[in-house]
Formats: C-alpha cells, sequence, structure tokens
C-alpha cells in the first residue's frame, strides 16, 4: 500500500518562513500613520516640545533683558551665558522628547487592546511581529518629527537670533543624539506593552530606564554611563564637541535596541489578545 501525502496538511502544519513574521507590514504602517494623522495628539506633542525648548533657548536673552530694566541700585540676577551652542545644550538638555516618547509609547498598544481593536487586527492576515514592528516604526518616526526634528529647528533659529550662529556638525549631532533616544525609548515603552495592559505601568518602566541609570551612575564607584544605551544622546554631544567618545555607546544602544525589538516581538505571538 503507497502512504498519501496530504498537502493541504502539510501546508498547515509547516514552520513558517522568516518572511511570514512580518506580514502584513505595509499596510499596517499605513494603518498606524493615518491613526497618527486623524489625531491630535502630534500636535499637542509639536506645541509643547517646541514651546519648551525655545522658552529654554531664551532664556539667557530674557534674563539679559530683566536685568537691563532693573532700576538703579536694585539687585541684579547673576548673568547666564551668551553663548550659542550653550543655550542649544540648555533647551535640549532637559531631553522633553524621551517624555514624549514615553508617553506616546505608553498608548499605543496599550490602548488598542483596551478598545478591543488590536484582537481584531491580529485576526487579519497580519503576523504579531507586524504589529509592534509597525507602531515602534512609524510611532518613531511620528514622534522623531513632532518633539525633535521640528522644535529643534525652530529652537535653532531662535537660539541664532539671539545669540549667534551655531556650528552645523553640533546641529546634526543633537538631532541624530534626539532621534536614537526617540527610538530607543519606543522600544522600551512598547515592549513594556506587551507585558501589561495598564499605560502607568508602561509609563513607569519607561521613567525607571531612564532615570535608575543615572542613579546607579551616581552611586557605584565606576563610571557605566558608556555601557548603557540609555546614554546615546550624552555619546553624541560628546562627540560632535570633539571628545573622546569610543564606540561602546552606540555599541550598547544597537544591542539594547535589537534585543528590546526580538523580545517584545517573541512576547506578542505569545499574548491573548
Amino acid at each position: 500500500m503507497t502512504a498519501s501525502i496530504d498537502t493541504a496538511t502539510l501546508s498547515t502544519t509547516r514552520r513558517p518562513l522568516a518572511s511570514d513574521r512580518f506580514v502584513g507590514l505595509r499596510a499596517l504602517a499605513r494603518k498606524d500613520l493615518a491613526a497618527w494623522g486623524h489625531g491630535f495628539r502630534p500636535w499637542v506633542i509639536l506645541v509643547i516640545a517646541t514651546g519648551f525648548m525655545t522658552l529654554a533657548a531664551a532664556n539667557a536673552a530674557l534674563n539679559a533683558f530683566i536685568v537691563t530694566q532693573l532700576p538703579p541700585g536694585a539687585a541684579a540676577p547673576e548673568p547666564l551665558p551668551m553663548d550659542p551652542v550653550s543655550n542649544l545644550a540648555v533647551a535640549v538638555g532637559a531631553q522633553i522628547f524621551v517624555f514624549a516618547a514615553i508617553f506616546s509609547a505608553m498608548g499605543l498598544l496599550t490602548g488598542e487592546r483596551e478598545r478591543g481593536t488590536l484582537s481584531w487586527v491580529a485576526s487579519k492576515p497580519v503576523s504579531r511581529g507586524a504589529i509592534w514592528l509597525s507602531s515602534w516604526a512609524v510611532g518613531s518616526a511620528v514622534v522623531t518629527v513632532v518633539a525633535a526634528l521640528v522644535p529643534l529647528a525652530v529652537t535653532v533659529a531662535v537660539v541664532v537670533a539671539l545669540y549667534g550662529m551655531l556650528p552645523p556638525v553640533v546641529i546634526a549631532g543633537v538631532a541624530v543624539g534626539m532621534t536614537a533616544t526617540i527610538i530607543l525609548f519606543m522600544a522600551v515603552g512598547l515592549a513594556a506593552s506587551t507585558l501589561t495592559t495598564n499605560q502607568a505601568a508602561v509609563a513607569a518602566i519607561g521613567f525607571a530606564v531612564m532615570l535608575v541609570p543615572q542613579i546607579l551612575g551616581g552611586l557605584l564607584p565606576v563610571d557605566i554611563g558608556p555601557f548603557l544605551p540609555t546614554s546615546i544622546f550624552e555619546w553624541t554631544m560628546q562627540l560632535v564637541s570633539g571628545g573622546d567618545a569610543g564606540i561602546v555607546t552606540p555599541i550598547a544602544w544597537l544591542v539594547g535596541v535589537t534585543a528590546l525589538a526580538v523580545a517584545a516581538i517573541a512576547r506578542m505571538d505569545r499574548l491573548e489578545l
């Protein structure tokens, strides 16, 4: 008796191809981009980030103006540096773009799970990995534009108008550092969203990743900063300023981002939606 092969059974039981892990990515990216475009969230981020950074950049000029308006003999505040690079550093030093990334990431997958739309999307001919990757890629791109690049362009214009020209390499370095940091923290938030459905918990994890390394760095006897992915912004600043930046930090950033993506996608495949 000749054994027969059921091709239908083989087609349903075969191991998934590598390409299957990202089925539907293009369609999902269009959906996610449309969702960002139809909401008010990008505009809110843009206004807050731009306002915060420009006011921080103008602080030294405002301080100098106040001093000139004081009556003779009045106690005057300490003058602030009027160097353009220093004032750009003040504007980006608070890293408002990190807050934007954390708060944006916490509402993406968790919001869809709460509304029930994530299970509906997962029931379509798309992979779980593509769902996560689309949220990460589109979210990172949008937040980079509205929380980093556009506010940075406006801030640079303010700094140039008030204090003088900025070296182009400094502007480029700031832009790269902001972009890399947003990509990292969007990955942190979306990876955390595969572990919990609570948006506050996702935000707490994001802030812990942001703050705990800084606290540990101040307590440990050795400098662990260069080995942390979260140091990527400081690394770019050191690089453009001519310091000894090294290659450890960008490697740590790449390894960290990749590990987060791989772990989050694996977790997405096991989620009960």
